[in-house]
């Protein structure tokens, strides 16, 4: 039984990587494009409509990854309304968190609205990076007097729509604070710009601290995904603190959140040597059935749309210029431009 073990979960997590990027390539270039010409027309009804699709392949994503590795999720404490604007902050505890999170998202918040602040490198992953853009994730150079324009200027077209140890411990060191086991030190300059702008802007009914923790298994990097080794379990915790909570000064919410993430650290340290949170925290239930017809509309929308474009391509030969031309149009702005989400943002004059 030892073999096919072996062959089992790297044949499911190269499984995962081929139907995500090949559903993120080909559907950025078939679906979404088509769609660009808009926000420069009606900003609002192309960012409607590419939303909506987007949408629809985080749930996909979620499917596939729930599916093939039995992921089971549980997620405690309390959350908002999905109709709230909401800011989350959450641990780092490994480089694949952002995609986990999608699991409490199609459960207890607002996955179609769901927007990510990431490294800038990532914008440039074909397929995947692309979308990304266009839905208006915030990429991050590490310079600030970039960022912190970039920043005000995606945040502002939501106003418009209305809708890692070692470094840390380097960190500690300097700025003589107490070493981390389970977070990493945050670094407040961007929590603190987020914080300010969406309350100027109207933008922050809540803010949501999540924990997220894995009790069997932690999966650290894109490497784990191709070997197949998948969590087998999810914990996530949310505490939810209203607008009126947060503060609005500069160094107080330095402190504020340096407080969160102490907490966090002794939570996460409870965690892993009980392998739980604490039984005083609620575990939310979730409409199975309800999440298992939406995964399973979205396992058999997007197969019917990957074999068509299969189809497609091999019927008509001729669309391979297309997808060429797709492919350099989208390897141009994203190398010569500051990406599609600035793109567009302009085209909201903003």
């Amino acid at each position: 039984m030892e073999l096919p073990v072996k062959i089992w979960g790297p044949f499911r997590g190269i499984s995962f990587v081929f139907l995500i990027m090949f559903s993120t390539y080909f559907g950025t270039i078939f679906l979404i494009t088509p769609f660009l010409p808009l926000f420069f027309v009606s900003p609002r009804v192309g960012r409607t409509a590419t939303v909506l699709l987007i949408w629809f392949w985080k749930v996909y994503c979620v499917a596939v990854y729930e599916v093939l590795f039995q992921t089971k999720v549980k997620v405690y404490g309390d959350v908002p309304s999905d109709k709230d604007a909401t800011l989350m902050i959450m641990n780092h505890r490994t480089r694949l968190d952002w995609l986990y999170l999608f699991s409490f998202q199609v459960r207890h918040a607002s996955l179609k609205h769901y927007t990510i602040s990431l490294k800038n490198v990532l914008k440039s992953l074909p397929g995947i990076g692309w979308a990304m853009q266009i839905a208006g994730f915030i990429f991050l150079d590490r310079k600030w007097e970039e960022d912190e324009a970039n920043i005000s200027k995606c945040l502002r077209v939501f106003r418009e729509v209305q809708f890692k140890q070692q470094r840390s411990d380097i960190y500690a060191e300097k700025n003589n604070l107490p070493k981390y086991n389970y977070v990493l030190h945050p670094r407040t300059t961007g929590f603190n710009h987020f914080v300010q702008e969406m309350k100027k802007d109207g933008l922050l009914d809540h803010l949501l601290d999540i924990t997220i923790a894995y009790p069997r298994g932690i999966p650290q990097s894109e490497l784990d995904i191709f070997k197949g080794n998948f969590p087998e379990e999810i914990h996530f915790h949310v505490k939810t603190f209203p607008n009126s909570q947060i503060p609005s000064q500069v160094d107080d919410l330095h402190n504020w959140c340096k407080d969160r993430w102490s907490k966090k650290e002794k939570v996460l340290q409870d965690f892993y040597e009980k392998k739980a949170f604490p039984k005083s925290e609620k575990e939310l239930l979730t409409n199975n059935s309800l999440i298992g017809s939406l995964f399973l509309c979205s396992w058999i929308s997007w197969t019917l749309t990957e074999l068509i474009i299969v189809y497609l391509l091999w019927l008509y030969p001729i669309l391979w210029l297309y997808v060429v031309a797709c492919t350099m149009f989208y390897v141009y702005v994203t190398k010569y431009t500051k990406g599609f989400n600035i793109l567009i943002a302009d085209a909201f004059k903003v």
